[in-house]
């Protein structure tokens, strides 16, 4: 069973992202929560030759902090779930991570739908033991809405399966992104909610979208509080 996390148990505050390490080492407290809730959202390792948890992180506008979140998250299960993580940028044309980490450029995730590249030269190592990426690639958020993502399960099952969890950075949450052209394939969303933007009309709306798709919201994060 899945466990949902209700941002009004706990809030934590997002590190300002101008004082993040260029390879965005994470903050310890921030790890420590993250650890805890990792522990509840992900279920037992998967087989060796299965699947292993697909969760995404989203969010309702921008600036909510989900790319920090993402990367967060990732670094934490690497430990919690003491198996190699994928962080999967799929905020197409953002590079939030990949920049950072001096991948931009490099064929990533949309090379790889389409077929022109391998896993090999997509995945990259990060100063972080046991957490690799997955870059967006060289496609625009708005070529990326025509990059055929049926193929993203074939993927996550022939390609990496290595991976015992792979967190999508998702795109925002709106029918101009390729956020529910990933939903169906993954196994559970996390949404960040901004604290002064909190709109609960456009967050059920959400939620019925994705519950539409068979996808359960495993956590909400209430960020910048």
């Amino acid at each position: 069973m899945k466990t949902t996390w209700n941002a009004t148990k706990k809030i934590f505050n997002e590190p300002d992202e101008k004082e993040l390490h260029p390879a965005l080492a994470c903050v310890a407290t921030f790890l420590h929560w993250l650890g805890k809730f990792a522990h509840g959202l992900i279920p037992k390792p998967a087989p060796p030759s299965g699947r292993g948890f697909a969760v995404g992180v989203t969010s309702l506008t921008r600036g909510a902090g989900k790319s920090t979140v993402s990367y967060n998250l990732a670094s934490a299960l690497t430990s919690v779930y003491r198996s190699r993580v994928l962080l999967v940028e799929a905020d197409f044309g953002k590079h939030f991570v990949s920049r950072r980490l001096g991948y931009s450029r490099a064929p990533g995730l949309s090379e790889l739908l389409l077929g022109v590249t391998d896993i090999e030269e997509a995945v990259f190592p990060t100063p972080l033991t046991d957490l690799a990426v997955l870059g967006c690639g060289r496609k625009s958020d708005q070529e990326a809405l025509e990059l055929p993502f049926d193929l993203l399960s074939p993927i996550l099952d022939e390609k990496l399966h290595e991976f015992g969890c792979v967190v999508f950075d998702l795109p925002l949450a709106n029918h101009l992104t390729a956020c529910h052209s990933i939903a169906p394939h993954i196994d559970g969303i996390v949404l960040t909610v901004e604290a002064n933007q909190i709109d609960q009309r456009q967050i059920n709306r959400f939620r019925k979208q994705i519950e539409g798709h068979g996808i359960e919201i495993v956590g909400v994060v209430l960020n910048k509080a």
